[in-house]
């Protein structure tokens, strides 16, 4: 028996659950990104979890009664969002411009049971922010990082986490936050529903 499936294609995320003794199971998440979507940074790691959730490939056999977790996170730089460097020069970009400021870091966390007795879903969502600051990285520290290709896949084209990397730290909120998956949000929102 699992707590829930998770709709996301990130390793971090599985991490934090199997450290969290969650048990889960993997589904193919929805469709993330529309074209030409708009909103502020909160608003859009709310919206893609969603979609993740809500139009997750569920298993053929799956439990009907277990939900679908669906999971996204934003860096927001003054209300802009920087997301995932396709390459090292975007990331060296990203990077610059965090460096000697502190940005805001969201994660959308939207569960979903499949039926509530009358064939519609159920969805509960919260989002979860943290606040991380960037010291000015030396040349030869940035050079390090990118050249580790740890940042790949990233928001922000970062990882808090990255051992590779000394220059940036969590100053408030959790930490999970920033990686990619507040366990204390799921756990609340797997409560909600027993309750």
């Amino acid at each position: 028996m699992v707590d829930l499936y998770l709709a996301s294609t990130s390793p971090r995320r599985r991490e934090l659950l199997i450290t969290a003794g969650l048990r889960f199971e993997l589904v193919t998440p929805g469709v993330e990104h529309v074209a030409g979507e708009r909103g502020t940074p909160v608003e859009l790691a709310a919206a893609r979890a969603r979609r993740k959730a809500h139009g997750a490939a569920r298993p053929n056999g799956g439990a009907a009664t277990v939900p679908v977790l669906g999971v996204d996170t934003v860096v927001d730089l003054d209300g802009r969002e920087l997301g995932k460097a396709p390459d090292a020069v975007t990331a060296r970009q990203m990077l610059a411009a965090l460096a000697g400021r502190a940005h805001q870091v969201h994660t959308g966390h939207c569960l979903v049971w499949p039926d509530r007795g009358d064939g519609s879903p159920v969805a509960a969502e919260v989002v979860a922010s943290s606040t991380v600051t960037c010291r000015q990285p030396t040349t030869a520290e940035l050079d390090a990082y990118l050249a580790s290709e740890a940042w790949r896949g990233k928001a922000g084209g970062y990882g808090i986490q990255d051992p590779e990397q000394e220059f940036l730290t969590l100053a408030a909120g959790a930490f999970d936050t920033v990686v990619g998956l507040h366990v204390a949000a799921v756990r609340q929102l797997l409560l909600g529903r027993r309750a």
